[in-house]
């Protein structure tokens, strides 16, 4: 055990207590306990507070931009090196499907369990400690260090335009909120609907009622559809799907799949396929809802990477699109499609929008942005990938490559920025999922990583 790894481990104990009052706090977006200083909720609030008494017990300057994000430095200057981190999470979802409660953290072995652990609140802390440890050396310091928490990374990522509108940009940073060794690559996202109106011609096979579990950000594994007077052949048609029951006049038909998130559709069996593939020809009463499934038909189905629908591209670098059907919704006498792609460099994705526009127009339906996140590329050969990868393979002993992900991280709204950890190869963290977990000796070594690459950021390289 070197130097450095011992001061770590010195600080284990009291890191696991701060990561505990952390993880006890449900800081889910609560729109019911919004407030003037509590644009999230209370919840959320409540994390920041907790954080801010943490970063100030260890040392740092701490500062509150109105509830939107919180931060702590060590020097208060402008000129500084960001870290930029989250503390709201997820709900928790089917407690049932926890082994444990998941606001209370535990540990069995090496392992840490509880929501927030990996995503983001571990990582956040080990940024944190890494600093300290800077902090207490009283070197010198080139550009401060700042670690900035913000409230709505799981939204609407307004906590960063917020502290942006009212602070610079720091001079280069990271997000502990991926993988290392260096995501350097972030693919853009385009999530959109497509809306198809109802134009019921006929009292029979009326569909009245459309479920799915998931509705946005993962593969669909759950879809539950009631239809009205069916007819008598109606199981020769829907052989895939998983339950078939009648109540009266009604049958009720589910298609299960396995969920993954849906920037990696390649990971899940999307049950919306099933039921494309079964009742694509069946004569639903609401054309609108026939002219979903000819379009899925087309142009989704069986295609993880948007060829289908003229949108695939591939990059030596950034790798694939990804498209990914997350679910149908009924309203009304409208259907509703939810899409998400994921693209990379060489797509222009005002060219994009306008071939999606024009592929739905003979299916009568209409487009709309559901949201829309610009693409992240930052060159290998940056100052900030080589000061990155100098830290991790100071730490680990191996080479540290970059790569792309389909997911987003605070990193796009910065001018110089990547993600940067805390996952390490061949960890599954399960982020958003029930048990979401993260080893206590990867939670360490993440700090010794940041250490030295705040160290090389902020110290002039040394």
């Amino acid at each position: 055990m070197n130097e450095l790894e011992k001061r770590i481990k010195f600080y284990q104990e009291e890191l696991l207590m701060d990561l505990q009052r952390l993880v006890q706090i449900a800081s889910v977006r609560d729109v019911t306990s919004v407030k003037e200083d509590a644009p999230f909720g209370d919840g959320i609030r409540c994390a920041m507070d907790a954080f801010l008494d943490i970063a100030k017990r260890c040392g740092f300057t701490v500062h509150d931009v109105d509830g939107y994000a919180v931060y702590a430095n060590i020097e208060d200057r402008d000129d500084y090196i960001g870290v930029l981190a989250h503390l709201d999470v997820v709900e928790a979802g089917d407690l049932k499907l926890w082994d444990s409660d998941p606001f209370t953290l535990v540990q069995k072995g090496d392992m840490l369990y509880g929501r927030g652990v990996n995503d983001d609140k571990g990582p956040l802390l080990a940024a944190l400690y890494a600093a300290r440890l800077l902090k207490e050396e009283g070197i010198s310091l080139k550009h401060d260090i700042r670690i900035i928490a913000g409230g709505a990374e799981e939204t609407t990522w307004e906590c960063m335009e917020h502290y942006f509108a009212k602070h610079k940009q720091p001079i280069m940073g990271f997000s502990p909120d991926g993988n290392f060794p260096i995501v350097n690559g972030e693919k853009g996202i385009l999530q959109y609907e497509l809306i198809f109106s109802a134009q019921k011609d006929k009292e029979e096979n009326v569909i009245t009622h459309i479920h799915c579990e998931k509705p946005m950000n993962y593969v669909c594994d759950h879809i539950e559809l009631h239809i009205q007077y069916p007819q008598e052949d109606l199981m020769e048609y829907a052989k895939q799907a998983d339950t078939v029951r009648y109540e009266e006049e009604l049958a009720v038909l589910i298609y299960r799949g396995k969920t993954s998130l849906s920037r990696n559709p390649q990971r899940g069996e999307n049950a919306l396929w099933k039921l494309c593939e079964d009742l694509c020809d069946y004569p639903f009463a609401q054309h609108g809802f026939c002219e979903l499934l000819q379009y899925f038909k087309a142009y989704l189905l069986d295609d993880f990477y948007g060829a289908k629908s003229g949108l695939y591209h591939e990059d030596e670098e950034m790798g694939k699109t990804s498209i990914c059907p997350m679910s149908f919704a009924m309203e009304g006498d409208i259907f509703h499609l939810y899409i998400d792609y994921r693209y990379i460099h060489g797509v222009d994705i005002v060219k994009a929008k306008e071939h999606i526009m024009d592929i739905v127009k003979p299916y009568q339906a209409d487009f709309a942005v559901l949201k829309e996140k610009r693409m992240l590329y930052v060159p290998q050969a940056s100052p900030l990938i080589q000061a990155l990868k100098a830290a991790y393979e100071q730490v680990m002993h191996e080479e540290a490559g970059a790569f792309t992900k389909g997911g987003a991280s605070y990193a796009r709204t910065l001018d110089c920025g990547v993600a940067f950890g805390a996952t390490f190869e061949g960890e599954d963290p399960k982020p958003h999922m029930p048990n979401e977990q993260m080893p206590l000796s990867s939670l360490l070594k993440a700090c010794e990583i940041y250490y030295y690459a705040l160290k090389k950021l902020a110290c002039d390289g040394k």
